[in-house]
């Protein structure tokens, strides 16, 4: 029943974008439906008008977009600067007050590192409810394309999905308890903690939505790019933490390379608005399409037999010398056989310009012109 709701729902898809194109008979435009399905979108009248109102929510130009890396670098900046430069350097950024020293202890705790109420932690939530809202839009374009029939735009859904788990995963220890669950069920401990099986649901959440979704698109390039770096420095941050105990400062950069990765998340799912924009306006640069070879409805001419041999001409050409022991009769015909051959020959020469007879052929038209004669 659903399957058949399904397919219903994309006929009647169908039928509305057939019907819906300008200047075309509904039976052209059904006739071309095809052709419009698999060739890629060059027209701007394949998305609404609120989808495009929605998409300007979102930051797409070169400029806005340089704007939001510059503020998310000095987010970031600000969240990990007090305590690298404690780690490093040795000294603190805030200064030590006798009158508001509960005040400047409150403050230093909030741009640490390390604890529950962060601002490293707050900023990465944020970074990823935005990149989860984000991909919504991105999914909501997708699915109101008039050409769009194959259903790719619910695996954005799925994408959002992950973004919100990973952001109520760094408010809430939602890691420590699916790994508690698998280490109960399989009894084995994977990682410090049970983090391996945490990790391998993650892994199997992007490899089941990334490849239906970013590398699937026409532009794809820039979006992949971040993506990729992103999901790097969260590889570092998921590394840091498996290998805590052996320094303590691995913690602190294991907060740091989260916090970078979820600021990566929120420019790629940008760039992914920005690209599917860009590829519905036909700005996207197209693929080369394989045309069908046409079949050849009448044979090409034979081509020309190629020369043959020297050695092969210098045997047709020159007579084996044999003794001269003959009659006179027969010497008359053989020449009157010549005759006959050479006038077959010019004939052949004559219908097949372009054609050069063979041996045999020549040996057959020999045995006919004596059979001729002889008759």
């Amino acid at each position: 029943m659903a399957v058949n709701r399904m397919f219903g729902r994309s006929q009647r898809r169908r039928l509305a974008a057939a019907l819906s194109a300008e200047g075309d008979p509904p039976d052209a435009a059904v006739a071309g439906l095809r052709d419009q399905v698999e060739s890629p979108a060059i027209r701007g009248d394949l998305l609404p008008a609120a989808q495009r109102q929605l998409a300007a929510l979102v930051p797409t130009r070169i400029a806005p977009l340089i704007g939001c890396f510059v503020a998310t670098s000095l987010l970031i900046g600000l969240a990990v600067t007090t305590d690298f430069a404690r780690e490093i350097f040795g000294r603190e950024l805030i200064p030590e007050s006798d009158r508001f020293t509960a005040s400047l202890l409150h403050i230093r705790n909030g741009l640490s590192l390390q604890g529950q109420a962060t601002l490293a932690g707050w900023l990465t939530q944020v970074f990823l409810l935005l990149a989860a809202a984000t991909t919504l839009v991105v999914r909501s374009i997708q699915r109101h394309r008039r050409d769009e029939f194959s259903g790719r735009f619910r695996a954005w859904g799925w994408l959002a999905f992950v973004w919100l788990v990973a952001a109520a995963a760094t408010a809430t220890p939602l890691g420590p308890a699916v790994a508690a669950t698998f280490v109960t069920l399989t009894e084995t401990p994977f990682g410090p903690h049970g983090l391996g099986w945490w990790l391998t649901v993650g892994i199997v959440g992007l490899v089941v939505t990334v490849p239906w979704t970013v590398l699937r698109m026409r532009e794809r390039l820039p979006t992949t790019l971040t993506l990729g770096l992103a999901l790097l420095f969260w590889a570092a941050a998921v590394g840091s933490l498996w290998f805590s105990a052996a320094d303590v400062r691995l913690p602190l950069l294991a907060s740091a390379a989260w916090l970078a990765g979820s600021g990566l998340i929120l420019l790629a799912m940008m760039l992914a608005v920005r690209s599917s924009l860009r590829e519905i306006d036909g700005l996207c640069v197209l693929p080369q399409t394989r045309q069908p070879r046409k079949r050849r409805e009448k044979q090409s001419p034979r081509p020309a037999a190629a020369p043959a041999k020297r050695t092969d001409e210098a045997v047709d050409e020159e007579p084996e010398e044999t003794p001269n022991f003959t009659p006179a009769v027969e010497s008359e015909a053989v020449t009157a056989d010549d005759s006959l051959e050479n006038h077959a020959d010019d004939e052949c020469d004559k219908n097949e310009p372009q054609r050069r007879l063979s041996k045999a052929e020549r040996r057959r038209l020999r045995k006919l012109a004596r059979s001729s004669r002889a008759a």
